[in-house]
């Protein structure tokens, strides 16, 4: 019994250790969603930008994040390039005068004009 004793000393830090380690190697769902919602390019996977289509009243919105194009031909089935412009951390209508960037290719459903 004195063994027992001794060793209980250890038994509660081995339990903590064990349990640390199990938390850390767990996988866990850290990875950015595809084409999920979004505020700023940041939110979106890295393949992925953030396009925003103001509010009327010119508040943020929520965006969804897209493909980056240059052409339909870049874009999966079902799916068009359409022209938006850069807006500091998203994308956004070239209308919405919320744009100072270049002119930037976002992939969206739609009819492709490549046949």
């Amino acid at each position: 019994m004195d063994a027992l004793q001794r060793n209980m000393r250890f038994v509660a830090p081995g339990l903590l250790v064990a349990m640390i380690g199990v938390w850390v190697l767990t996988p866990t769902t850290r990875a950015k969603p595809i084409h999920g919602l979004c505020l700023v390019h940041a939110d979106c996977h890295a393949s992925e930008r953030c396009l925003v289509t103001p509010a009327g009243d010119g508040f943020a919105t929520t965006g969804e994040c897209v493909d980056p194009c240059e052409g339909d031909l870049q874009c999966p089935s079902q799916q068009r390039c359409e022209e938006f412009v850069e807006a500091g951390q998203y994308w956004t209508l070239p209308s919405s005068g919320k744009g100072k960037g270049a002119p930037v290719g976002a992939c969206l459903p739609g009819a492709r004009s490549d046949g």
